[in-house]
């Protein structure tokens, strides 16, 4: 069966767009055991809570066939629209449920604004004009959301965006008996990325102590050298210790490990062994590259 779901399917009084598109810096859509669908939606019109159609920045659970089961919408989503604060700027990470503690189903994930919101998956709170308290947890950080966390070991990797600067890598602890974060990053990485940021990847031995790492791809040189203040240059992948973000490795170290030219919001896939992220080539697009596009694969080398 084919279905579709249009965030803000219908023009909204006077407002002359409806937008809403789910974009979420190039994230996918999460998904439970339950084949239910999660998704951010950028910014657009919103009267869902009025019993119209249109979800404008705003948290989405989705069933199968792609039926609106539960949503959560920002306090303050006209001002979102209005400022264009996307809450779709990033995705939603899924935790791992949860046998201990006050709610079992959780969701995660932070908005272009640099706010990030908890979300209990069973009951995610729609929309009240007075506040947030129906989110599970709500706080600021630093750096605006063009990714999508990640979660292992009770702790979440973020790396924001600090628009004009540089934004290091964080790690927030997570409380299972209380069910919420610790709103201080526990750790950070020594040095930051520009924009984009950057989606990380986490691999390990299952959940043994000591053997997470994080990994995340540089991608601020994304740019196509034609009419941009960014130029194109090579992607860097570091990797990171999940225990306190110290780094272990980045690709712009050593001979021949030299990715391909970035491409914006490229995430790291980690399996059997080895690393794969795919990149431009040397495709700069003002010149004939000898390669448009490639992947490049990391891995242990023999001894």
């Amino acid at each position: 069966m084919v279905n579709k779901w249009n965030a803000t399917p219908n023009k909204l009084g006077l407002t002359p767009y409806c937008r809403g598109g789910i974009w979420m810096s190039g994230g996918a859509p999460a998904a439970d055991a339950s084949h239910n669908i999660y998704v951010m939606t950028g910014n657009g019109v919103f009267d869902a809570d009025t019993g119209g159609s249109n979800y404008g920045d705003s948290f989405m659970k989705l069933s199968s066939s792609l039926g609106v089961s539960d949503y959560f919408t920002p306090h303050d989503q006209a001002n979102l629209d209005g400022s264009d604060l996307d809450v779709g700027s990033g995705g939603t990470a899924l935790l791992i449920d949860q046998p201990s503690g006050p709610i079992t189903h959780l969701m995660v994930g932070a908005t272009k604004g640099a706010t990030f919101y908890l979300l209990n998956r069973d009951n995610m709170g729609h929309f009240n004009a007075s506040g947030d308290g129906a989110a599970v947890q709500a706080w600021s950080v630093t750096g605006r959301s063009f990714s999508t966390p990640a979660f292992w070991n009770n702790t979440m990797y973020y790396f924001g965006v600090v628009f004009g600067s540089t934004q290091t890598g964080q790690a927030f602890t997570f409380n299972p008996g209380t069910g919420q974060f610790t709103t201080t990053p526990a750790q950070q990485t020594a040095t930051g990325f520009k924009f984009p940021g950057a989606t990380p990847s986490v691999s390990s031995n299952g959940t043994a102590s000591g053997t997470g790492i994080v990994w995340a791809i540089d991608s601020s040189a994304y740019g196509t050298m034609n009419n941009s203040s960014v130029a194109a240059g090579p992607a860097v992948l570091h990797a990171y210790s999940a225990a306190d973000l110290s780094e272990l490795w980045n690709s712009s170290q050593g001979s021949g490990n030299t990715a391909g030219n970035a491409v914006k919001f490229i995430v790291p896939t980690v399996a059997n062994g080895k690393v794969y992220i795919g990149t431009r080539g040397n495709d700069t697009t003002i010149n004939s590259p000898t390669v448009r596009g490639q992947l490049d694969v990391y891995g242990l080398l023999p001894n």
